[in-house]
């Protein structure tokens, strides 16, 4: 596991949570099929925002969730209480599981691989865990790919830093490599599910703020890159918050909800 960009604190757990929501519909739920009685394992599940609305969507779907940090497991356990979602949490290395072969139905990854330093090893091993026929779905942005218009310095000092500062805590491609990685492990029937958004009109407003939001809670370690000025990360943070603002404006970037098959 690399250095995580994001941060512990409660602020960014309850950002996940926030995340999770943003997406239930749009990329959790669609195009999802989980059948009543599935074993579901999701490695890097943090704060078990996703297991909840995984939980929500899909009764009767068997969840596990393992994560690396406590603080996170502690927090996931208080907010499934919450939220009235059943699942087992353990802490484990997603490099080795403690599981049997064979133990899952369902393997389920979001925004986990773009952290790790061996995203094959991590997927070697998940595999490993699913039942002949089983399923994986692993969902990744390429940071790169993000974009907005009109676009202004600031803003794009601000996407290019959070390019550098992914690269250097994992991978900022990890969307557009997802279908490769997933081929070189083995893995069946690749989906690459390539999903580009692009915003404009009244969705603009939320998703600029959503996305400055997660940009914003990587803002320290993008500090520390060599030759970003904090107050311009600062300015471009500002600029995108007030994108909506700006006469045809738009925003948009790439997301690879890609499935496979043992």
């Amino acid at each position: 596991m690399t250095h995580y960009v994001h941060g512990y604190g409660t602020p960014e757990q309850q950002r996940l949570v926030e995340q999770a929501e943003h997406w239930r519909f749009r990329l959790i739920r669609d195009g999802t099929q989980l059948e009543p009685g599935t074993r579901l394992l999701e490695v890097g599940c943090g704060v078990g925002a996703v297991l909840s609305v995984l939980g929500q969507e899909f009764p009767g779907v068997r969840l596990t969730g393992v994560d690396i940090e406590p603080k996170q497991l502690a927090f996931a356990r208080e907010h499934l209480a919450r939220t009235g979602v059943e699942a087992t949490l353990l802490e484990a290395d997603a490099l080795a599981l403690p599981f049997d072969d064979e133990s899952f139905d369902h393997v389920w990854m979001m925004w986990f691989l773009e952290h790790v330093a061996d995203p094959q090893a991590v997927l070697r091993e998940a595999k490993r865990t699913l039942v002949p026929g089983g399923a994986i779905t692993a969902i990744e942005v390429d940071y790169a790919t993000c974009r907005a218009e009109p676009p202004t310095p600031a803003i794009e000092a601000l996407l290019r830093a959070m390019v550098r500062g992914m690269a250097a805590s994992g991978w900022s491609d990890a969307g557009t490599r997802l279908p490769g990685w997933l081929r070189e492990v083995g893995f069946q029937h690749v989906e690459e599910g390539e999903r580009p958004f692009w915003w404009r009109g009244e969705e603009l407003a939320n998703q600029a703020l959503y996305a400055a939001d997660v940009i914003e809670s990587a803002l320290d370690a993008l500090a520390r890159l060599p030759g970003v000025d904090e107050l311009e990360l600062s300015a471009g943070l500002e600029d995108l918050r007030g994108l909506a603002t700006q006469p045809d404006a738009g925003l948009g970037w790439v997301v690879h909800k890609s499935t496979a098959v043992r």
